[in-house]
């Protein structure tokens, strides 16, 4: 009787106009589907829903590094400095434009190396004059220090981040855990996988992508690094440092939907973002069952396995479900619900569809 009853659903759904959904199932059927056939406690575990983590609420502040104040000198800066040396007058002073490397110093004319990187103007000049008299350059130096010109970097952030975009700041380069900070954290469709692609061939940061990369290829334009979110440690995320010119992507889930179809009508469910979609709750977004669980109760659930090329059919039941949360399937993007008809459910449709007709049929005789 189950094929039977099986086929019976399939060409009332074909003649309902049911079309796209009829004859995908209509293919499934035919393409030996019933031979793969599993209950929810025997399914095995490759053919399992994979869940889905919402990392919207990853918090990564505390592994971010505060962003730089506008008094703060940053690598690439370029400074203009004057320095009185206290002999002569007023009229002795010396001028420079230097610039900061990437270490953070500046090379001083007559004093030297110094680290100014971090510090305010203020504290430059004090730490400007302080070396220069423990150098034996200077006695008594008045400093000046003003910014000539700003170190500009961007990094372009795309996908699913808060604020989108190419995202400027002064530092020599940024973790991967402040570019997703400073973009305002991740939106629920993240997927947990971010694409690195830095624009400086063997730039020096490679090595260290390298030892936390999950994927990494080498192409002509750089280094592509693939970071899965749920197996990096926040720690790691502070550690991957990615230069001014890289791009960003922060994968996106496309719209995933489920297919509810049989006893209930025949609809698209929405996965929500971020969260897992289960057997009763897709009923319930499909508008419920047309009839008690004790009239309609028996689902098959139809699941694709492309990197298998296989369909399989999962059998379970709304009381099944009702009772025990493991019969409450987990379900995957595309999969088909099918809440299946049955001799009493068939005999109350069509009881239901011979009122309407004799409804309308009396309706239209009224004068």
């Amino acid at each position: 009787m189950p094929g039977k009853t099986s086929t019976v659903n399939l060409r009332r759904t074909i003649r309902q106009g049911h079309g796209t959904s009829a004859l995908l199932l209509t293919c499934l059927l035919l393409t030996g589907c019933a031979h793969n056939t599993y209950t929810v406690r025997r399914l095995p575990p490759e053919y399992a829903a994979e869940p889905t983590s919402d990392f919207s609420t990853l918090d990564l502040t505390a592994w971010a590094r505060p962003i730089p104040s506008g008094d703060q000198i940053q690598s690439g800066d370029r400074l203009k400095l004057s320095v009185n040396s206290g002999i002569g007058g007023p009229e002795a002073v010396e001028e420079w434009t230097v610039g900061v490397d990437h270490d953070g110093a500046a090379t001083i004319p007559h004093v030297g190396r110094i680290r100014l990187a971090g510090l305010t103007l203020a504290e430059a000049e004090q730490s400007i004059t302080e070396e220069s008299i423990r150098r034996d350059v200077y006695l008594t130096p008045a400093v000046d220090v003003q910014v000539e010109e700003r170190n500009r970097n961007e990094i372009l952030v795309t996908g699913a981040v808060e604020n989108p975009g190419t995202l400027e700041f002064p530092e020599d380069r940024l973790s991967l855990a402040d570019i997703l900070v400073r973009t305002g954290g991740l939106t629920p469709e993240a997927t947990g996988r971010i694409t690195v692609n830095t624009a400086q061939p063997g730039h020096d940061t490679g090595d260290r992508l390298h030892t936390v990369s999950r994927t990494r290829t080498q192409g002509t334009t750089g280094e592509a690094l693939t970071v899965d979110l749920a197996t990096t440690p926040a720690a790691e995320l502070a550690a991957i440092e990615v230069p001014g010119g890289a791009a960003v992507n922060v994968e996106a889930a496309g719209e995933r939907t489920v297919q509810v179809i049989g006893v209930i009508g025949d609809r698209p469910v929405t996965v929500p973002a971020g969260r897992n979609l289960r057997l009763l709750e897709a009923l319930a977004l499909a508008g419920g069952p047309t009839y008690s669980h004790w009239i309609s109760n028996r689902i098959d659930v139809i699941r694709r396995i492309p990197e298998k090329n296989e369909t399989i059919r999962i059998k379970t039941s709304i009381r099944k479900a009702k009772k025990d949360d493991r019969e409450n399937l987990l379900l995957a993007p595309g999969d088909i619900v099918s809440v299946e008809e049955n001799l009493l459910s068939f005999t109350l449709s069509a009881l239901g569809g011979l009122t309407g007709l004799t409804s309308a049929a009396r309706y239209a005789t009224l004068p």
